[in-house]
């Protein structure tokens, strides 16, 4: 027999789907139809990426050369200067709709539409390597950027903060899956049959973007509006969004310091490869030629860093989003750089830069990219689309040309020797450092200029009990004995004993369901204290505590009085 207070009739309940994403990130009911059509969006765009990649290289080698390649590179950072203007008059058409999914949906539809014509080009025979690489090149940073903007455009600050961590790990999922599937679909279905493919994996977050939209429930949305112009904004616009906006401007350079780091670090790192690939072929240690090195030290490099990142933004991103908030994970890679370039050059040795630039991709990977989205949570619509393609797309590529820029003057032009570089990149990682500090506080006072942060308050306190001992009593506590004033933020629960800590060996709690059960050891007699503790996203609490009193002859008392 089992005593039960249950909640009452027309609560929300957690879904399945809600119950098994609850154990990465903190969710409210309802929210889980829209976490996971985000999700599956998220896996798509990456993975049709990815098998678009593996045919990249080998498309413009066949067709040119490495040189071609590096050109290449630099063309998308001129051609993204074109496309950024063109983005914000693109937004200042469609950015108006009632919908906030049609300008997302219109331009994966756009870019679908570039695919099937180079499949259609590719299958006739026209040299398409060059027009193929810039293309990709704009495709990942602007399709990406407009997927997060269109992210932060549907949920509010606090939920965004939850929800984000869960999304990343299922766009990191995509980007691991679709690497390893390229390397064997495309020899069985050709170039252009992996450009078919990967549109049509794309008609998957096209065809879900309004459904998404539909499903954030009340409570979770953003409600952020925005102004539009009168009249088709100047080709400046683009541009002028970010740096109207001091909190923009700093996120700007931050990507592009950042990149700068992160690009010197990948030129230090192959610098050790080149060297120990000599060392060894000199010693006539070398196992194959000094191709097969390579490619196997790179394949086993991606490999590791991709996994762990994965790992880290399945498992810690959330959970430190949830201990030390924005502003510290903003702080951990710049960290970790000054960590790892002290190390580089104390123990300058391919085994320490090869861990030390594992961890930097990992977390570069995850725990950053979730939280620079993330940045965009609070800012106008405007901000969200504008602001965050031209950083995504022109800045980020610009940390790309820096780097080249420097990688010349220093070896060409200065005759910098590797500990040189590494110096360098350490006095980068200080002042990227100070940019996460001071954009992690603006981050802070935008959240409480609009928002601020209300403590969760008690709704329905919860009364004393008395339990037969030997038996099996629930309590299940209403959805509505903690509440918090706060849109979109979620509470987690914790139980303890008043004076020890720990809750006594016969009290189980599900913090997910609210819910107690108690089986008090037959014959005992007692009474415990037991304290709840509900605490939001940014770690303000509040506690109530009640009593339970157990006995071996209540459920005999209870009869001789019904007699």
């Amino acid at each position: 027999m089992t005593d039960a207070v249950l909640p009452p009739a027309g609560e929300k309940r957690f879904t399945p789907a809600e119950r098994f994403l609850s154990l990465f990130t903190t969710l409210r009911p309802q929210e889980g139809r829209g976490v996971v059509l985000l999700c599956l969006q998220a896996f798509c765009i990456l993975f049709a990426y990815y098998l678009l990649k593996v045919i990249r290289d080998p498309l413009i080698l066949a067709e040119g050369s490495a040189e071609l390649k590096s050109y290449t590179n630099a063309m998308q950072a001129a051609i993204l200067m074109v496309v950024v203007p063109v983005f914000a008059r693109v937004y200042h058409r469609l950015g108006h709709e009632a919908a906030k999914h049609i300008l997302i949906s219109r331009i994966i539809l756009f870019f679908i539409t570039n695919i099937l014509l180079f499949a259609l080009a590719y299958n006739a025979g026209w040299p398409i390597a060059i027009a193929f690489y810039v293309w990709l090149g704009i495709f990942s940073v602007m399709v990406l950027a407009l997927f997060w903007g269109f992210s932060a455009d549907l949920y509010n600050v606090k939920s965004g903060q939850r929800v984000f961590p869960v999304v990343a790990a299922a766009a990191s999922g995509g980007a691991y899956l679709g690497a390893q599937a390229a390397g064997w679909l495309n020899p069985i279905v050709g170039h252009d049959g992996t450009l078919l493919l990967a549109g049509l994996l794309l008609l998957v977050p096209w065809w879900f973007c309004g459904r998404v939209e539909n499903s954030i429930p009340p409570g979770s949305g953003s409600q952020i509006a925005d102004e539009f112009h009168d009249r088709p904004p100047p080709v400046s616009e683009g541009f002028m969004v970010v740096f109207r906006s001091y909190y923009l401007t700093m996120i700007a350079l931050f990507i592009i310091l950042m990149n700068l780091v992160n690009t010197n670090g990948e030129y230090i790192l192959s610098a050790f490869v080149t060297s120990e690939a000599d060392t060894l072929e000199a010693a006539g240690a070398l196992v194959g030629s000094r191709g097969d090195f390579m490619t196997s030290f790179y394949s086993s490099y991606f490999a590791w860093f991709t996994l762990l990142g994965f790992l880290i933004q399945l498992f810690l991103v959330s959970r430190i989003f949830d201990r030390i908030g924005l502003k510290g994970a903003l702080l951990v890679l710049p960290a970790l750089m000054m960590g790892s370039y002290s190390l580089m050059l104390v123990f300058p040795v391919l085994a320490v830069v090869r861990v030390a630039m594992i961890a930097e991709n990992s977390i570069s990977y995850s725990l950053l990219n979730t939280t620079r989205h993330a940045l965009f949570l609070p800012v106008r619509r405007e901000e969200k689309y504008v602001g965050k393609n031209c950083i995504d797309t022109f800045f980020f590529r610009c940390g790309d040309v820096l780097s080249a820029l420097a990688v010349y003057v220093g070896s060409a032009v200065v005759g910098m020797d590797l500990a040189g570089f590494i110096m360098t990149n350490l006095a980068l990682a200080v002042i990227l450092f100070w940019f996460a500090w001071l954009i992690g506080s603006r981050n802070q006072g935008v959240i409480e200029e609009n928002l601020g942060n209300l403590p969760p308050q008690i709704g329905l306190p919860l009364p004393d009990m008395d339990i037969p001992a030997g038996r099996v009593s629930d309590l299940v506590m209403h959805e509505h004995t903690f509440y918090d004033p706060d849109e979109g933020d979620a509470l987690k629960y914790q139980a303890y004993s008043h004076f020890q800590g720990g809750l006594p060996g016969w009290v189980k709690f599900d913090a997910l369901h609210r819910r107690f059960e108690f089986k008090p050891p037959a014959g005992a007699k007692g009474s415990a204290h037991i304290r709840v503790v509900a605490r939001d996203f940014d770690g303000a609490e509040a506690e109530l505590s009640f009593r339970v009193n157990y006995s071996p002859d209540i459920s005999q008392t209870e009869v001789e009085g019904s007699k």
